[in-house]
């Protein structure tokens, strides 16, 4: 859960403690300085009651500083569906500093201060760490051990050690200045926290205390599946029973960082919701379209003639809008409409038998392409705000003809834009913006189902025509990509939270 950036032994480094806590109440502007006093982990049986006391004494101690404001685990807002205190309580072992930054964020406290109780052989062992929400790392720990089995006066000596440290009794403030992690604390520095240490052994009994200062980053507990079974194993009704959904949902669920009543809903993915899609991208296809004409006279009559009308894969830009309807959680269905930009060039010849002819010039013009038909499309792991989709459709497309741009000559043929139905398969992504907003981008691959992608017409009574260019057509694969925004609406609606949500457990 934490990983530790530097983690160093040394009595001296108590004097860190009292700047980083209250370096926070002067940002306040002198408001006392929130700090949370939340659950100590008891670490085996035998240290239940211990984590319990000195979380009352900490609690105790450090409320009699005027400088701060002492929150207790019950200060935070509780959960749509449990308490806070529930939620520390079932906190996983070894993720109690996760946990308590968890509360303590919620209820929005500068510091915050946990630990965890042992049992051992020869005494009780304590780890004390202090929290820096708003730098999400662990400051400062103290691990202590108690001999001779003091444990209440110990759980004291631990508070008084705090409360000296908050209250900057003990270390300097310009030691803490000129050093960082790496300096070695001053031999005065060691005298001040060893005469503390001192007089709190002399006064409660003795007991060993080993300060560390540190810099760990915090992570959020996270279930795992061997939590799961853990749980599986105990007895009495299973949190997720008691929730009305599976073990691997409310695995999703408690690692989805949302509430219940958030996480139902969002879990209803797409069902019964409308789809409203506006995207662009571009697009390599089926989008160009090619014309070749060419005839020959004998005087003023027509003895040989050739036309050609092609489809060709192009480059362009490409737009559409779509209505959808969620048919599943996890699927839409859809129809959409848009345009595609391409290119259109004809090359018109006329020729003369007997004669000396020029060359053709080609000519390109725009073209514009329609298309329209239906998708289905599947959003994956629908609570999360990044999903993975995949989907296939089909739809109609269809560009220009020869006699959109030119009419040509009586003995060419004139033939109509051609029709095609495509196959499309795709994959992409969305990115939820909003609850009802979402970015979007596809990856689609089509194919070419049906459509001549050449038609021809030859008419001859002498073969005079040579070197006929005859056309390939396009390909009957095309790619594409495409991004845009989609907004949501409606769906159905998440049942109500029963009241055994409140017993749930993190």
């Amino acid at each position: 859960m934490c990983r530790e950036a530097d983690a160093r032994y040394g009595a001296g480094t108590v004097m860190f403690l009292p700047f980083v806590l209250l370096s926070s109440g002067a940002a306040l502007a002198g408001d006392r300085t929130p700090v949370l006093v939340s659950s100590l982990q008891a670490r085996n049986s035998e240290s239940q009651q211990l984590a319990t006391l000195i979380e009352g004494f900490v609690a105790e101690k450090l409320a009699n500083d005027p400088t701060l404001n002492v929150l207790r685990v019950e200060d935070s807002p509780d959960f749509e569906d449990y308490s806070a205190r529930v939620y520390m309580e079932s906190c996983p072992k070894g993720e109690v500093v996760g946990c308590t930054f968890v509360i303590g964020d919620r209820a929005k406290a500068a510091w915050a201060v946990t630990g965890s109780v042992q049992s051992v052989v020869k005494g009780t062992r304590v780890d004390i760490d202090i929290v820096d929400i708003a730098g999400s790392r662990v400051a400062v720990s103290f691990r202590s051990e108690l001999e001779g089995g003091r444990d209440e006066a110990f759980a004291e000596g631990v508070a008084r050690v705090l409360v000296a440290a908050i209250a900057g009794e003990v270390g300097r403030e310009e030691d803490i200045r000129k050093g960082g992690d790496e300096e070695e604390t001053s031999p005065e520095d060691d005298e001040a926290v060893k005469r503390e240490l001192s007089a709190l052994s002399k006064e409660l009994g003795g007991f060993t205390t080993e300060i560390r200062r540190s810099n760990v980053e915090i992570e959020v507990p996270k279930l795992t599946e061997s939590d799961i079974a853990e749980k599986s194993e105990a007895e009495g009704s299973k949190p997720w029973e008691r929730l009305g959904m599976s073990a691997t949902d409310y695995l999703k669920y408690k690692n989805s960082g949302l509430d219940l009543p958030t996480w139902r809903q969002r879990s209803q993915g797409r069902l019964l919701q409308v789809f409203v899609r506006v995207a662009g991208g571009v697009v390599n296809g089926p989008i160009n379209a090619e014309y070749y004409g060419r005839y020959a006279l004998q005087g003023v009559q027509p003895v040989d003639s050739y036309a050609a009308q092609s489809i060709e894969t192009g480059t362009g830009a490409m737009g559409d809008v779509a209505i959808g309807f969620g048919v599943h959680p996890l699927v839409d269905v859809s129809v959409r409409f848009g345009l595609a930009g391409g290119s259109f060039q004809y090359l018109i010849s006329q020729e003369l038998v007997d004669a000396v002819n020029t060359e053709p010039t080609t000519v390109t013009e725009q073209q514009t392409s329609l298309f329209l038909g239906p998708r289905a499309t599947m959003g994956l792991f629908p609570a999360s705000n990044i999903r993975p989709t995949v989907g296939v459709g089909a739809y109609w497309m269809q560009g220009s003809g020869i006699a959109d741009h030119i009419l040509p000559p009586d003995e060419l043929a004139k033939f109509p834009a051609e029709s095609m139905i495509l196959m499309e398969v795709f994959g992409g992504g969305e990115l939820r913006l909003g609850e009802n907003l979402e970015l979007y981008a596809q990856l689609p691959i089509s194919f070419l189902l049906s459509g001549q992608r050449v038609v021809e017409e030859r008419n001859k009574t002498i073969d005079v025509l040579e070197s006929i260019q005859v056309p390939t057509g396009a390909s009957a694969i095309g790619v594409g990509f495409e991004a845009g925004l989609q907004v949501r609406l409606g769906g159905k609606k998440a049942k109500a939270a029963s009241i055994l949500d409140e017993t749930d457990e993190p």
